[in-house]
């Protein structure tokens, strides 16, 4: 099974989650640098980094009245690539929030640590 097989339904499930717990706020997906094979998944890479995507950025960025935050999700049994660390490490240097995520549970316990305020937690 594919990472994308085994991160699809995850990720889906907090894109959800952050969209009804964070009311007005921007949920964003960011594409992964490719998931063609080949010439055709170099050439998308290529054009990818032309654009200006940046290697290791975070799956979703949830732009909030507390800031930015950005999450990784991971599949369980998957890991942060190098690329993906040195990012979340650029991220946390400049004061933002990111975190490796695997269930809609881990991205409830890690917003209720950065006291990020949801409709879940006041009702």
């Amino acid at each position: 099974m594919s990472r994308i097989d085994r991160e699809g339904p995850i990720h889906r499930a907090i894109l959800h989650y952050l969209r009804v717990v964070l009311p007005g706020a921007i949920i964003h997906h960011s594409a992964s640098e490719g998931v063609r094979g080949g010439k055709a998944g170099y050439m998308d890479g290529a054009k990818r980094k032309g654009m200006g995507q940046v290697s290791g950025f975070p799956d979703i960025l949830a732009l909030t009245e507390a800031g930015p935050l950005f999450f990784e999700v991971k599949a369980e049994g998957s890991y942060a690539s190098p690329a993906q660390k040195a990012m979340h490490g650029q991220l946390a240097a400049l004061g933002y929030s990111v975190a490796v995520v695997r269930s809609v549970e881990d991205v409830r316990e890690v917003l209720a640590a950065w006291g990020v305020a949801t409709r879940e937690a006041a009702e």
